[in-house]
């Protein structure tokens, strides 16, 4: 058969949806690649490869080839698996998660899952990447923490940094870097040696971020003694719990900063905003403000107007 006579079948092959075009295309380019042949030659039938035979050769080229590929993929889950060392009765591996269910330690660097999930005492060696971790009691990470949700119910220390889209947690956290989130929930107790950044901020409990806080929406209730010396969000409230004689929490801050404030139970060396309501139980050396209210109960020192 001629290679124009293969070629046209194969473009009828094409147009039937039999190949797919990059088969096509293949095919086309070995052929094409091949001396012209000249007028009236007929080639011997054994000589011209069957189009069958070059369609099949083709797709077994491809299946061997994805093959091959996945083998490599399954060698580097393998790799991923042979690189944690763990202890503990209760600690379980597997491909798709980490967890630790009683005692147990997990090291590795990294430490790569798409589940970590540990309840009663629990420690990880080593920087954790996973989708989730899940922590009930106590766990200590040695170093950083990098995980798309994280919530925690118990005593959880990270020694590195916390990075996550969700942080939800309850109880204590103590992180020794920074906290990066889009979303940050926390009742009980949580402190920071570095700084926080976050779309939204809610808290109830008491809080001590020593390198700031930046978030679009900050929402606190204070439940206890609590210092953050920046704090700038578009919306800030902060919300003393208890009595009005016998309030529960007080907020030290140097500056705060946004939009619209609301303070309660706050001493603070600057607050600037556009809308601003100082409420009961405040001491503030300076406000600047476009619109003040201030609470019979608190005291402002400084009262400037922003144009």
């Amino acid at each position: 058969m001629k290679r124009k006579d293969i070629l046209r079948k194969l473009e009828e092959r094409l147009a039937r949806g039999e190949i797919n075009e990059k088969t096509y295309l293949e095919i086309k380019a070995r052929y094409d690649s091949e001396p012209e042949e000249p007028e009236g030659s007929e080639a011997p039938e054994a000589a011209t490869p069957d189009l069958g035979e070059a369609i099949g050769a083709v797709v077994a080229q491809a299946t061997a080839e994805a093959s091959r590929h996945a083998g490599h993929a399954a060698h580097a889950v393998g790799e991923a698996l042979r690189a944690v060392d763990f202890s503990g009765m209760g600690t379980k591996l597997s491909e798709e998660s980490i967890k630790i269910l009683g005692s147990g330690v997990v090291t590795g660097n990294p430490i790569k899952t798409a589940e970590f999930r540990s309840a009663g005492s629990a420690r990880v060696q080593g920087p954790l990447e996973a989708k989730t971790a899940r922590i009930a009691g106590s766990c200590i990470f040695d170093s950083d923490v990098h995980v798309e949700e994280f919530r925690a119910a118990g005593s959880t220390r990270i020694a590195g940094n916390l990075k996550a889209d969700e942080v939800e947690t309850s109880g204590s956290l103590q992180v020794d870097g920074s906290i990066q989130a889009e979303q940050i929930s926390s009742s009980g107790s949580l402190a920071v040696k570095g700084g926080v950044d976050a779309e939204e901020f809610r808290l109830s409990g008491s809080v001590r971020i020593d390198g700031g806080l930046k978030a679009e929406e900050v929402d606190i209730d204070l439940q206890g003694a609590s210092k953050i010396p920046t704090i700038e969000a578009e919306e800030i409230r902060v919300k003393a719990t208890g009595g009005f004689f016998r309030i529960r929490g007080e907020l030290t801050a140097d500056r705060i900063e946004g939009e619209e404030i609301e303070l309660e139970a706050t001493t603070a060396a600057l607050v600037k905003g556009d809308e601003v309501r100082i409420g009961p139980h405040c001491h503030v050396d300076v406000v600047e403000a476009k619109e003040l209210v201030v609470h019979s109960s608190s005291e402002v020192r400084e009262r400037r107007t922003l144009s």
